[in-house]
């Protein structure tokens, strides 16, 4: 087949000559002379390019003139070939490219939005390259949870949760995911893994800012930013089809088609379709008896464990100069799953996330504008239809029946949403002797509408807007080293007003690595969760205008939280480029925490006080309460307040270490703690008279530690994946998952392992040991094959609230790449 090849390829480079055409050809191989595929010779100057076929082998037609011409391939440095192109075809050769430690080599952008090396960053930034997406079979989530400084819990069997530096929740609002600069936050959970638009074939890295981005990013970018960038069309061309089966009736499909057409006009296409069942676990829901103060324990009803995930993206992009471009991608997320929140699970049905987004990119300007929808419809908050279920049967209702129309009543079980988000960003750069300048303009529009279904949205759509201003200024005196970073951010809200940031950095760099010294400032708006929400028939509300209880005292509405940051970084190379060490030590200072979502009257169901309005309208206006009839209205209100001054602080170590080509290993230790002044009454989150360290939910455990070990040799790859995470105590809404404390009361009842606490049951602390396998082989130039083995230690670990414990899954997947030659 070589030499079939070789002979067409030069007969194609005789009727190129014969036609008066110029160009050159060539062979890719690595430094032992083995073919490299799959490679991408591109030109810039003229938006050139071609992928080499299975034996390496390329051909490219182009005018007579002077060329640099870019050379890459997944898991090689890239090499820039001076080239002159005369009135024939010329043959290269023969090119060498070196296997390249590729954290080491990567270029990242989202630390101070423009391109810079990893190792001058004034920010630490983890990043998870195309090639390790390429190399992971199954889900991508392993890679997100080996990051330092990230904390990832799986939820069930399909998908993850992800957060950066502390105060987890079953909605985590406090980091930004940005997908190709779009932003993409849904309001149940963090869309990423199969909430994310992109397969995992299409995305050519991710990035992972740790700490405040706010200046550059703006609100909900408290505690860092999730930035993935997915791969252009005009240098990943070929088609990639993938078939998987495995555990739990799992099955996936995956497709990705992509050409340029005349170098000016490229597209791509994306899909996948995944399927299978969470595990047989139900969780409880405890109904109020007729006695004040005591609970019956009642299995949850109506659960669908059914998943399914659907997703496409397409996109078109126009290139009138080979350094200027248009896009336009549209993407569709459909799904079928078991979500987690405050007031429970949800069986979400059809939830339709889609997004139109339009793009221009220039060497010194960006611009973009986007709409985004949310759609819900027959989707059910399983703690209000099994609360419903059997108070229909306490009314003599058959269970048929009760089943049946538990959906609509006593209270109103669905969940719906018809919402879009709009959103408009311009961007310049300049540079100028030793200086860089970044400025840029955002705006958003939010149109909120769920039928008040699980938003206070009765008198109609809830609209919001935003509005911000960022500069960003950097400056490098000639032969020193150094580098002075200035950024500053102003917003205007159409609910809370304007807010100012600044950030301010120093990088020193020397030939061993990088020092650097910053200070932020970031901040995090509540979200419609915050101020607008109603789930559980009400249980659940949102604290936009406060809430007055009946002994007189009052909950302020909530307002954004802010924090402040000092941060010292250092990274480096050593040991003859084998290792890339990165290191972080922070420390914050949070003023006016957003609480997770908890039980404002603990003592309700007691006789102690309840709540008696939302603003100035009676708490019957949004609820009838957990035991209607039984109990005020007003006995158990869950909802998000603002609370006092906490100081956080940790460190991160990441290392790489490149034993050689073949093997390498990565180690990340996080840690992180807090300090709480139990003596400020300020600091009293869930206003019970005291402060406690349960006040502050961190939810968060102070060490974690992960690694992998990667193999690669000839035609197998595989990685051995380990996680610890240290025992810690959870609590958000109603839901605990702690260690036995009986000092701990939390929603009116001590905090005990193995009990019921509040109105959920306490499956003990989260976190634990965990074990992984992935691997895959080429089996031919097309096929590739294959399987992992997650959690095949670990399991029985509980990584979420209300979620069964892990399971250990496995499965197989079968590739088929098509290249265009």
């Amino acid at each position: 087949m070589k030499t079939v090849y070789l002979f067409l390829l030069l007969l194609g480079a005789v009727q190129t000559t014969l036609h008066g055409e110029s160009g050159f050809t060539g062979q890719v191989v690595d430094k032992f002379g083995i073919a490299v595929p799959n490679a991408t010779i591109y030109i810039e100057s003229v938006n050139r390019g071609q992928i080499s076929n299975s034996d390496g082998y390329f051909l490219i037609t182009l005018k007579a003139g002077e060329y640099q011409v870019q050379v890459s391939a997944i898991g090689f440095a890239t090499q820039i070939l001076p080239v002159t192109v005369t009135d024939q075809v010329s043959d290269l050769g023969k090119i060498v490219l070196q296997h390249s430690n590729e954290v080491i080599d990567e270029i990242v952008i989202s630390s101070s939005r423009i391109q810079e090396k990893i190792t001058k960053a004034p920010a630490t930034v983890d990043i998870i390259t195309a090639s390790q997406f390429e190399n992971i079979t199954g889900s991508p989530e392993e890679l997100f949870a080996l990051q330092k400084g990230v904390d990832f819990s799986r939820i069930g069997n399909f998908w993850g949760s992800i957060s950066i530096r502390g105060f987890n929740s079953a909605f985590n609002q406090k980091m930004l995911i940005l997908d190709d600069n779009r932003i993409a936050h849904v309001r149940i959970r963090t869309p990423v893994g199969p909430l994310s638009p992109f397969i995992k074939e299409d995305i050519e890295k991710v990035e992972i800012v740790l700490g405040p981005s706010s200046a550059l990013y703006g609100p909900n970018s408290l505690n860092g930013v999730f930035y993935t960038v997915s791969k252009s069309p005009f240098k990943y061309k070929g088609t990639e089809a993938v078939i998987g089966a495995g555990s739990n009736i799992y099955y996936n499909l995956r497709l990705r088609h992509a050409n340029a057409i005349k170098d000016k006009w490229a597209y791509k296409v994306t899909t996948e379709y995944l399927r299978g069942a969470e595990e047989k676990w139900t969780d409880s829901v405890y109904l109020a008896s007729s006695t004040p103060g005591e609970f019956v324990g009642k299995a949850e009803v109506g659960v669908d464990r059914d998943v399914s995930f659907f997703k496409t993206l397409l996109g078109l992009y126009f290139k009138p100069r080979p350094n200027t471009e248009f896009g336009l991608n549209y993407a569709l997320n459909l799904s079928n799953s078991i979500s987690v929140g405050n007031a429970g699970r949800n069986n979400l049905k059809d939830w339709n996330n889609s997004s139109l987004q339009v793009t221009y990119k220039s060497p010194h300007w960006y611009g973009q504008f986007y709409r985004t929808w949310i759609k819900l419809d027959r989707s059910v908050n399983l703690l209000t239809r099994t609360t419903n279920y059997y108070t229909l049967i306490n009314q003599s209702q058959s269970p048929e029946e009760a089943l049946q129309n538990s959906l609509a009543g006593p209270q109103k079980a669905s969940i719906e949403e018809d919402s879009y988000r709009n959103n408009a960003e311009v961007q310049g750069n300049y540079s100028w002797k030793n200086f860089d300048v970044v400025a840029g303009a955002q705006y958003q529009k939010e149109h909120a509408f769920s039928n008040n279904t699980y938003l206070l949205d009765g008198d109609g759509a809830i609209e919001l807007e935003q509005f911000g201003l960022y500069g960003q200024i950097s400056y490098k005196p000639e032969k020193t080293g150094l580098e002075f970073l200035l950024t500053a951010r102003g917003d205007e809200h159409s609910l809370y007003g304007f807010n100012f940031l600044p950030k301010a950095g120093v990088l020193y760099t020397s030939k061993p690595g990088t020092l650097r010294l910053t200070y932020g400032e970031g901040y995090s708006t509540p979200t419609l969760i915050n101020t607008h929400m109603s789930l559980g028939g009400g249980v659940v509300l949102g604290n936009s205008d406060g809430f007055t209880l009946s002994d007189g005292s009052k909950i302020d509405p909530i307002r954004p939280e802010k924090i402040k940051t000092l941060e010292v970084g250092y990274k480096t190379i050593l040991l003859d480029r084998k290792l890339f060490l990165d290191t972080d030590a922070y420390y914050n200072w949070s003023k006016n925490m957003i609480s997770p979502v908890f039980n404002i009257v603990p003592m309700g169901t007691s006789g102690g006080p309840v709540v008696t309005h939302r603003g100035n309208r009676p708490i019957s206006d949004f609820t009838h309460g957990v035991a209607p009839g039984r109990l005020p209205a007003g006995a158990v209100i869950n909802t998000n307040v603002n609370f006092g001054e906490v100081e956080t602080y940790g460190f991160d170590i990441g290392l790489n270490y490149y034993f050689s080509n073949y093997y390498n290993l990565t180690l990340n230790y996080s840690y992180f703690d807090y300090r709480l002044d139990k003596n400020d009454m300020q600091n009293d989150g869930n206003q019970d008279g005291k402060v406690t360290d349960n006040d502050l939910s961190v939810n968060t455990p102070k060490h974690k530690i992960s690694s992998a070990i990667n193999v690669k040799y000839r035609k197998f790859y595989g990685t051995l994946f380990t996680r610890w995470v240290q025992k810690y105590d959870f609590f958000s809404g109603r839901n605990v998952s702690a260690a036995t404390s009986p000092e701990t009361i939390f929603n009116g009842t001590s905090v005990i392992e193995g009990q019921r606490v509040g109105t959920q049951w306490n499956y003990g602390q989260l976190g634990g040991f965990f074990l992984s396998m992935n691997g895959n082989y080429q089996l031919t130039k097309r096929f590739n094959l294959g399987a992992y083995i997650n959690n095949l230690l670990g399991r029985g670990n509980y990584e979420f609230i209300t979620t069964a414990p892990t399971e250990t899954t496995f499965g197989a997947e079968l590739k088929v790449t098509i290249t265009k030659d």
